[in-house]
């Protein structure tokens, strides 16, 4: 195990950072037909009020805003990073085999049904949370190369949810449940910050779920070889196999 070895399976999620500007470049042939209505009359219904609007105005002080705002950029990359200098392959393609479906199907979303979200139609509420650092760094992020469209299912959430999920699999109970409780934080924070629809991050959890309790089975199921079909791969195994490196078990 070496440094190309890792490069070799962690290089799909670094390939995720060039495709998401080239949404907007799909969008541009395809049409830039938006369904905010829908997703708002949705939104409505489903909690009775935009929590967007009303969450960042009610609670709008730097103590909130700052971790709200680097919650998701601090979180989402970790574990396959980790997996990646322990050098524990099983643990990495797994990962990197999870992330990619959640954010590739995400994708395939966004370009059939692009839905902008409140960042892009509506208008930010301006208060104290725009004197903090890290809502600077992320609406620099976002002028830098953000993509249009790409409100439903929220792709943050379905991120962090895959996040956790993995975690359960790899990582000691405490561990994971760190995890979990940052999962359920970026769930409120891309709400709060005026990114998303409250019915997008729900949206979101449910993708997520489906994609690694249906979709990642399957696939482990398809593309092993016929003559291991009566055996799961080693490393999409469902069950859990904590890092020994950072102790316990589940």
């Amino acid at each position: 195990w070496d440094v190309l070895a890792a490069v070799r399976e962690i290089y799909p999620l670094v390939m995720l950072l060039a495709f998401w500007p080239e949404i907007d470049l799909l969008r541009d042939i395809l049409g830039h037909q938006m369904f905010d209505p829908a997703i708002q009359a949705l939104d409505l219904a489903v909690f009775g009020v935009h929590l967007h609007a009303v969450l960042l105005p009610r609670l709008d002080t730097l103590w909130i805003s700052e971790p709200m705002f680097f919650a998701y950029y601090g979180f989402i990359f970790g574990p396959p990073i980790l997996f990646a200098v322990l050098g524990h392959r099983a643990a990495l393609r797994d990962a990197t085999l999870r992330l990619m479906a959640t954010y590739l199907t995400c994708y395939a979303v966004y370009i059939a049904f692009p839905v902008y979200g409140p960042h892009f139609i509506g208008t930010p509420y301006q208060g104290p949370h725009t004197a903090g650092l890290f809502y600077h760094l992320v609406a620099a992020a976002q002028r830098i190369g953000d993509a249009h469209g790409c409100a439903f299912p929220s792709s943050h959430v379905a991120g962090v949810v895959t996040i956790a999920v993995i975690a359960w699999r790899w990582f000691p109970r405490r561990v994971a449940v760190l995890f979990t409780v940052e999962a359920l934080g970026v769930v409120v924070a891309t709400v709060y910050t005026q990114n998303h629809y409250g019915v997008d991050s729900l949206a979101g959890i449910g993708w997520a779920l489906a994609i690694q309790l249906v979709l990642v089975p399957t696939l482990a199921v398809l593309f092993q070889p016929a003559r291991r079909r009566a055996a799961p791969l080693p490393e999409l195994a469902p069950t859990w196999q904590p890092l020994d490196s950072l102790g316990g078990g589940v």
